[in-house]
C-alpha cells in the first residue's frame, strides 16, 4: 500500500465503495499523505499554468481546475460519510455494552474519534437516561456546555470544502447533482466535459450548469 498513488478515478472509486458498502473501507495506511501530495501537485500545475496567455496551457489550466474543484469535493464527502459510520459504529458499541472496540479500516485519527464517541455515549447513557429511569435528574456537562455551539460546528464541518474552495480557487463554478446521465462532450474552448453519472456531485462552469438545470438533468446543490 505504501507505494500506491492517488489519483481522481482512485479518489471517485474510493468515494462510490464507500457511498454502497455499510462498512468502512479500506483505505491505503498513508491515506492522508497520498491526498495532501496529489492536492499539492494539482495546485502547483495551475499555478504554473495560471497567467500562461498560450491556448493549450489554458485549456490545461481549465482541466486541472476542473479536477481539482471536484476532487476536493469528493474527498470531503469520502471523510464525512465515514464520519457518520463511525458515529453510528461507536453508538453500537456503547449501547451493547461491548468492550473490544473493533476498529478495523479506520485511520489513526478516526481511531480517536471513534474512542472517545463510546467514552462520550457511555457517559451520556449513565449520567442522562439512567438518571432519569432512577428518578435522578439527568447531569452532562460535556453536552450541555455544548448546546450553543452544535448549530455553528456542524454547519462548520458540513461547509468546509465550500469554504476551502471558495479561498483557493474561486467561485466561478456551480455545484449540481447529475439527476440523467450525460455523456461525455465538448465544451466552450473544445474542452471535454463529462461523462457525468445520476447522483454525482460535480463543480462545472455556471453556463454549463444552468444549462443542465433547464434541461432537467441536474439540479443546483444549494449551501445552507
Amino acid at each position: 500500500m505504501s507505494s500506491e498513488i492517488i489519483t481522481y478515478s482512485k479518489i471517485r472509486e474510493y468515494q462510490r465503495e464507500e457511498r454502497t458498502k455499510p462498512i468502512l473501507v479500506k483505505l491505503p495506511d498513508n491515506a492522508v499523505e497520498l491526498i495532501q501530495i496529489y492536492l499539492k501537485e494539482k495546485k502547483t500545475m495551475l499555478e504554473k499554468n495560471k497567467d500562461d496567455s498560450n491556448l493549450f496551457s489554458q485549456d490545461v489550466y481549465s482541466r486541472i481546475e476542473y479536477e481539482l474543484k471536484n476532487a476536493i469535493r469528493s474527498i470531503a464527502n469520502i471523510f464525512e460519510i465515514r464520519e457518520k459510520k463511525i458515529i453510528d459504529k461507536a453508538f453500537h458499541t456503547s449501547k451493547n455494552d461491548i468492550k473490544i472496540k473493533d476498529t478495523t479500516n479506520m485511520l489513526y485519527f478516526e481511531k480517536r474519534l471513534f474512542t472517545q464517541l463510546v467514552e462520550l455515549f457511555n457517559n451520556y447513557n449513565e449520567n442522562c437516561i439512567i438518571a432519569v429511569l432512577k428518578n435522578n435528574k439527568p447531569v452532562f456537562d460535556a453536552v450541555c456546555s455544548a448546546d450553543n455551539e452544535n448549530e455553528a460546528g456542524e454547519h462548520k464541518v458540513l461547509k468546509r470544502e465550500e469554504t476551502f474552495l471558495n479561498k483557493e480557487l474561486g467561485s466561478d463554478k456551480i455545484l449540481i447533482r447529475i439527476t440523467s446521465d450525460v455523456p461525455s462532450f465538448q465544451w466552450e474552448d473544445d474542452t471535454k466535459m463529462g461523462p457525468f453519472r445520476v447522483e454525482d456531485t460535480v463543480f462545472v462552469p455556471k453556463k454549463l450548469g444552468t444549462l443542465l438545470i433547464n434541461q432537467k438533468k441536474a439540479i443546483e446543490v444549494t449551501k445552507k
